[in-house]
């Protein structure tokens, strides 16, 4: 027997990890109604996340994808929620790049003078850093970047929902929705769509079984380090990132065996390890966590409309740029969904999608 539709709602949102979060707020800034459903218990990559932005790829050192772009709308949408929130959490901060061999410089330099020229400092040597960080090599600075308190930005914001009523608490169970080409239904709830934020817990989602996703474990430090005067982001093989009252986020580590969100003793010493290497202070650990991104193969964030289910739609693959990434492409996705906009091809979930084997959901 069918539960009776008792709330109407123009969205349904699983999950309220950053993409969700940044979906919602936007959805709501449109004037659109909405729940989301999600358990505050179950872990999450964006409540252990670091929360870095900056438009420079180090491995590469090329510009990110759609860098002015993302940045533009994120240093718009970011101060708005402050606004709403009543509380800080978007900091913009210089980075500092601590230079380990002069094969480095080299390709700083050629890159500065070319198409990184709006981001790149020239190279430097000095007291900046140098009582604090072995920086033999010298050190140059990035602009447009800095970092978003996540947990803080996910926690002020899961307080205004539910001061709206707008929050189902409870692990979202696939199994109790049900739905047709216009509508879901869960439990009691009736909307036209439903939003799939769901962070790495969408590898899971039998509709969309058919994600490329590249699940990786990450680990993080929180160290107080006593004396340390670096007030910006400091890069070395691994950030540490200022969060005031004297204490550092320290990151972060890659695994793509053992998918758990338990932290290991092997992370923590590879972190110790990479940190010792680049700090002259000492320090003391004050908390280690872990968690699960929920990556891409190529990248790109997963967004769009199930091919064959136009209800079930998924908004997420935001990766480790996604402070950048989730408000521009929460809009355009927004802009596709209620105005028909075209969605962007290189996020497209149609991208990945073949037709499933006959009895598969997907």
């Amino acid at each position: 027997m069918k539960t009776a539709v008792q709330n109407k709602y123009d969205y349904l949102i699983a999950g309220q990890g950053l993409a969700g979060t940044v979906i919602a707020h936007l959805l709501l800034e449109r004037g659109r109604k909405i729940c989301i459903i999600d358990e505050p218990s179950l872990s999450s990559s964006s409540k252990v996340a670091a929360g870095l932005f900056n438009p420079v790829v180090f491995k590469r050192l090329v510009k990110s994808w759609m860098a002015e772009e993302q940045l533009h709308f994120a240093e718009d949408f970011y101060p708005k929620m402050e606004v709403l929130l009543k509380a800080r959490f978007f900091y913009k901060k210089e980075l500092v790049k601590i230079f380990a061999e002069e094969q480095e410089k080299t390709l700083w330099e050629k890159k500065r003078s070319a198409e990184l020229s709006t981001y790149l400092s020239a190279i430097q040597a000095g007291s900046a850093v140098g009582d604090s960080i072995h920086a033999e090599q010298g050190y140059a600075f990035v602009s447009c970047a800095g970092y978003l308190d996540v947990p803080l930005f996910l926690e002020l914001s899961r307080n205004y929902f539910l001061a709206q009523n707008l929050i189902l608490h409870e692990k979202f169970n696939h199994a109790l929705l049900t739905f047709s080409d216009e509508m879901v239904t869960y439990r009691s709830l009736g909307a036209k769509r439903i939003l799939f934020c769901e962070g790495h817990l969408a590898a899971s989602n039998p509709w969309f079984s058919w994600m490329p996703f590249n699940l990786a474990k990450g680990e993080v430090l929180t160290v107080k380090i006593p004396g340390y005067t670096v007030d910006k982001v400091v890069n070395k093989g691994i950030f540490i990132l200022p969060l005031g009252n004297g204490l550092y986020r320290v990151g972060s580590t890659f695994a793509w065996d053992k998918l758990d969100e338990l932290p290991t003793e092997a992370g923590k010493a590879d972190l110790i390890q990479r940190l010792e290497k680049v700090l002259k202070l000492p320090y003391e650990i004050m908390d280690h966590r872990a968690g699960i991104r929920p990556t891409v193969i190529n990248r790109r964030p997963l967004i769009g409309v199930h091919p064959k289910h136009p209800a079930l739609c998924m908004f997420n693959g935001m990766g480790s740029k996604g402070v950048m990434i989730a408000p521009l492409f929460a809009d355009h996705f927004i802009a596709h969904l209620q105005e028909g906009v075209m969605l962007n091809p290189e996020v497209d979930i149609r991208r990945f999608y073949k037709e499933p084997a006959p009895g598969n959901k997907g």
